[in-house]
Order: C-alpha cells, then sequence, then structure tokens
C-alpha cells in the first residue's frame, strides 16, 4: 500500500509527503482514513485489503488524497468499488452486532411512488460529478424516516434515502440535495479527525456541499420533515 500511495502522490504533486505507515485493522464499517504528521502518511486500512491487487490500492490512495483541502473531489475507482462490493459481509461483522428486522429494498425491487432515485442520480451525477460517477445501489429506506433521511454505506456501495422523500409536497431539488450529499460521502470517502475519531463532514465536505445552488433552502425543506 505504501507504494501505491507514494505513486498517487507524486502524480497529484503533494508537497510534504516524505513517508508512508500502514496499519490494518478489523474496522465494522470504515474502510480507510489517513492523516499526515511531521511528513510521514499515516494509513489506516480494513484487513480485508490486506492482500487487495495494487490497482484498488492505488484508486484508494486516491480517494484518500481527495480529502486534501483543495483537492480534485473525484478520480478512478472502479476497480476499488468492484473489490470492495465483492467482499462477504462476514469481514463486517462483530460479535453481539445488532442486525436490522427490515432492510431496505433496491429501487428496481421496489420504486418510488412519486419520485425515482436513479433519475435524481443522474441529475445530480451530470450537474456535480460530470456524468463520471458510478451509480451505487439506490434504495428506499423501508421506513419513513425523519430523523436520518440518507446514509451512504462504503462497504456495501449502497445507498439508502427516506422513503419521506417520495412525495409530490416536498420539491425535487429536495431529493436531489440528499442524494448529492450522499455521493460526496461516495466520492471522498470517510476520513479520521486528529484525534482519531470519524470526521465525515470536514471542512472539505462542507466546501463542496455548498455548492449546490439551493442549499440552505433544501437544508429548511429538511428541517421540516
Amino acid at each position: 500500500m505504501g507504494s501505491a500511495f507514494l505513486r498517487a502522490v507524486r502524480e497529484r504533486g503533494c508537497r510534504g509527503v516524505q513517508g508512508v505507515r500502514v496499519e490494518f485493522k478489523p474496522f465494522r464499517a470504515t474502510l480507510y482514513s489517513f492523516r499526515i504528521l511531521y511528513g510521514v502518511a499515516h494509513l489506516k486500512l480494513h484487513s480485508a485489503f490486506r492482500d487487495a491487487p495494487e490497482e484498488v490500492l492505488y484508486e484508494a490512495a486516491h480517494l484518500m488524497l481527495n480529502k486534501r483541502r483543495g483537492a480534485r473531489p473525484y478520480g478512478r475507482r472502479e476497480a476499488f468499488d468492484a473489490y470492495v462490493r465483492a467482499l462477504p459481509q462476514q469481514v463486517f461483522d462483530m460479535p453481539g452486532a445488532r442486525r436490522s428486522s427490515q432492510r431496505a429494498r433496491d429501487e428496481v425491487e421496489v420504486p418510488g411512488v412519486y419520485r425515482s432515485l436513479a433519475a435524481s442520480f443522474d441529475r445530480v451525477n451530470m450537474n456535480y460529478f460530470g456524468g463520471r460517477m458510478p451509480r451505487p445501489r439506490l434504495c428506499w429506506s423501508p421506513v419513513r424516516a425523519r430523523r436520518i433521511v440518507g446514509t451512504y454505506q462504503e462497504h456495501s456501495d449502497r445507498m439508502v434515502l427516506t422513503r419521506r422523500l417520495d412525495s409530490l409536497h416536498i420539491p425535487e431539488f429536495v431529493l436531489d440535495f440528499v442524494m448529492y450529499h450522499e455521493l460526496l460521502h461516495k466520492a471522498l470517502g470517510t476520513g479520521r479527525r486528529g484525534d482519531g475519531k470519524r470526521r465525515v463532514h470536514g471542512p472539505e465536505f462542507r466546501r463542496l456541499e455548498r455548492r449546490f445552488p439551493r442549499y440552505r433552502e433544501a437544508e429548511e425543506w429538511l428541517t421540516r420533515l
């Protein structure tokens, strides 16, 4: 992994990285994290990547570097996504973990009544990612959740949005905003703060999120759900 990361660093012209330290951890949900301290990139990857092909590690390196301020927010990840989707669920299971009694099902199985996740993805992908973002598995939640309106599950490349957005009473741009928010998680991945805790919405994420033209109006709609 160290050589793949340094290769990506050289290609991007990133300064301040002279060495790499790699650890493999049995994470439950996180696939990777990294931080740079005194010129050394400290990488932590899920144990499932220990035997991953070089191309998968190389794309993972670019995804990590996407987290740096001002970095281009998207790059190739076809090999990475294919590898992650092929991982068995058991590698993420932990003893005593609770399992949901209801599961979200793909939109192709249970489509929306008034809105289409696929159509929303196509609009957002073209407007913000140049049409280059591979489509994740798109699912409506099994319940009309209020508190959590969307989630992106990186280890299964699956996005789940609340069925409350499947409504003619909620503007289409609100659905597109939630779609954009979750696709930013796919593009940027999950990082770590300086204290090691997960950073889901870092400064770069928030900067890109505000590119959405009706950002504040969408946020206001979501607070009223």
